[in-house]
């Protein structure tokens, strides 16, 4: 039996699923692909992470020369975030870089997204026993706002690492237990708040088999393992990679305390304080009032109202709220960017095996029709009104501009050939994340010992303004010891006159 002969004597629920995935499979693969070609990706993070990439691959973990242009001359890739998680994907390096490029990360991200959303297909179907109920699990999960919001940020190990959830999930709840710990761990090592957040997704599993004995048995276990890596992490793994020169400061909760125990016991110790964070501003900047009202607004919308019907849910949502809304960053309060990712991972599972207890078939699937009609209004109406303080065409394919930039992207990557792969580079923020797989790559305006420069003659890094931009580029466009070998406005590449005098 051929390929075709397989699809035609599948049920029409399968059906429907893969064309599911097939259509929002090929969206999501051409929203990354384009956003780097057309040069709206970003070198932090996207240049830091192909650097990386392209470091571990070569098996070195060097210092990373992208973060010369914030001034800081010593800091690993992993003294910024502690993971491991881009060294998961050597082996995918070494197979698709020579033909990918800087295309490869972003791959590997939408094809995790995939895995994820068959996990969750999976998953719905075993806990349900209902396949239709199962492929709506899946459209909804791709219709949700903060799936689209995330490609504003490009690649995040962040996302790639909320991709094992629903896999880890699946084959726990299928009682491969060995395949389940190997996720488990790898998903411990991807990101440092994993540990405490698994520490609330065993409680959850805790509720959904209390009274089986042998799970419950792994659930504490691995509760226990959690907690230990936890404490591990921030007392010893961190502390190990510091140096005098360079100190970890993600953990940014300065309302609750410096340290992880510190904000343990403010928690304790301040409850009503410590609740009043997870709506209330407490800056003194009242343009970003709404931020944190917006994110329960969207996802309430988005069917998170049905979480009310089962309070139990909400248990694994505790940490990821709490470290959104405690966060000294407004910008991680609400639903831009990647941070609320965490929500639109589990967020389907819950509404889904939520909807499952209704006994009636025809509310079941109406109640599911609604969330995704919900889901896919409150999207629809973000993509197309601009977020804080960004627009949303890198999420937005339907918007006129996104196949559309001012300027030919065409020629840019025909000039960006000039310059030799080994070569020593200095390149603008949305240039270098093409060529951040080498050694020597700085953003501009640090040229440090580069050999090519590639820029935009617009202002094109964000910690600077448009006049000292302008004002540094022109002072190497007149220099006689550079010159420009390629000018596509509103793009030029200089290179190094080693014969000036």
């Amino acid at each position: 039996m051929n390929v075709i002969e397989r699809l035609k004597a599948l049920p029409l629920s399968q059906k429907i699923f893969y064309l599911i995935m097939a259509v929002f499979g090929c969206m999501f693969y051409i929203i990354v692909i384009a956003n780097h070609y057309y040069f709206r990706t970003y070198t932090f993070d996207y240049g830091t992470y192909n650097f990386a990439f392209w470091d571990y691959a070569h098996f070195h973990s060097s210092i990373v020369p992208i973060y010369y242009v914030e001034g800081i001359k010593q800091k690993l890739f992993i003294q910024d975030h502690f993971s491991l998680i881009l060294i998961y994907f050597v082996p995918v390096y070494w197979l698709l870089n020579w033909l990918t490029g800087s295309y490869t990360l972003l791959i590997i991200q939408v094809t995790l997204i995939l895995w994820s959303t068959w996990a969750l297909y999976r998953l719905i179907k075993l806990k349900t026993n209902d396949d239709w109920l199962a492929v709506i699990s899946v459209l909804y999960y791709f219709l949700l706002q903060g799936r689209y919001c995330s490609f504003s940020a490009d690649c995040n190990i962040l996302t790639m690492a909320c991709c094992l959830i629903p896999p880890f999930l699946l084959y726990f709840e299928s009682r491969k237990y060995v395949v389940a710990f190997i996720l488990f761990i790898l998903l411990l090592f991807s990101r440092e708040d994993m540990s405490l957040w698994f520490i609330f997704i065993f409680i959850m599993l805790i509720i959904w088999h209390w009274r089986e004995k042998r799970i419950m048995v792994y659930c504490i276990g691995g509760i226990f393992v959690a907690t230990v890596y936890f404490i591990l992490l921030f007392k010893v793994f961190i502390p190990m990679v510091e140096t005098s020169q360079v100190h970890y400061t993600l953990f940014e909760y300065s309302a609750l305390g410096k340290t992880p125990l510190e904000a343990f016991l403010h928690c304790i110790e301040h409850p009503i304080d410590t609740f009043k964070l997870l709506y209330i501003n407490p800056l003194p900047d009242h343009s970003v009032d709404g931020v944190k009202k917006e994110l329960y607004v969207v996802y309430f919308i988005s069917g998170g109202f049905l979480l009310f019907l089962r309070p139990q849910y909400f248990i694994w949502f505790i940490p990821i709220i709490a470290q959104k809304m405690f966060n000294d960053f407004t910008i991680r309060w609400g639903i831009d960017g990647y941070y609320a990712i965490t929500i639109v991972t589990i967020l389907p599972i819950s509404i889904f095996l939520i909807i499952s207890k209704f006994k009636v078939k025809w509310f079941r699937y109406s109640l599911s029709a609604l969330v995704c009609l919900l889901a896919l209004s409150v999207t629809w109406y973000k993509m197309n009104h601009s977020i804080q303080w960004r627009d949303t065409v890198k999420e937005n394919i339907f918007n006129p501009h996104f196949f559309h930039p001012n300027y030919d992207a065409a020629k840019i990557h025909a000039d960006l050939r000039l310059i030799p792969p080994d070569a020593k580079i200095c390149a603008s923020e949305s240039i270098l994340p093409h060529l951040s797989q080498r050694m020597c790559a700085y953003e501009f305006p640090d040229v440090e010992d580069a050999e090519y420069i590639a820029v935009f003659t617009f202002k094109n890094y964000y910690l600077t303004d448009d006049k000292t931009y302008s004002k540094v580029l022109n002072s190497y466009i007149l220099n006689p010891f550079w010159k420009i070998i390629a000018y596509d406005p509103p793009f030029l590449v200089l290179k190094k006159n080693t014969t000036a005098k």
